[in-house]
C-alpha cells in the first residue's frame, strides 16, 4: 500500500478532508470514513484516528523534510496553499482509512 498510486490517493483524500470538512478533526474523520466505507466511524475508531492525526501533525511539523518527501510521492501535485505538516499528517490518516479491510473488501 506504499505504491505511489495509493499514496497519491491518500493525499487527494486528505486534501478533500481539509478543504471540505473544515478544521474540526472529528468532522474530517467522519467525512473521509463515510466516503470510504459508507458509514460513520464508531467513537473508538474516531478517537484512534484523531490521536493518530495529532501525533503525525506534531511529527511532520518537527520534521518538514519528511512531510515534503511524503507530499512529493507520485506525479500529481499537492495543494501548496496547505500547511505541509498538516497535509502530510492527514495523508497518513487517510491512508489508514483507505487500507481498512471494509474499504478494500466488499462483502
Amino acid at each position: 500500500m506504499n505504491d505511489p498510486t495509493y499514496v497519491e490517493s491518500a493525499r487527494a483524500l486528505a486534501q478533500r478532508m481539509i478543504g471540505e470538512a473544515g478544521r474540526d478533526p472529528a468532522a474530517r474523520i467522519n467525512f473521509a470514513f463515510r466516503l470510504a466505507t459508507a458509514r460513520r466511524p464508531k467513537a473508538k475508531e474516531r478517537q484512534v484516528l484523531r490521536d493518530l492525526a495529532e501525533r503525525e501533525t506534531a511529527e511532520y511539523r518537527r520534521n518538514p523534510e519528511a512531510a515534503s518527501n511524503l507530499l512529493h510521492v507520485g506525479e500529481s501535485r499537492f495543494d501548496a496553499r496547505l500547511d505541509p505538516g498538516e497535509l502530510a499528517a492527514w495523508t497518513t490518516v487517510a491512508s489508514v482509512i483507505l487500507n481498512l479491510d471494509e474499504t478494500i473488501t466488499k462483502q
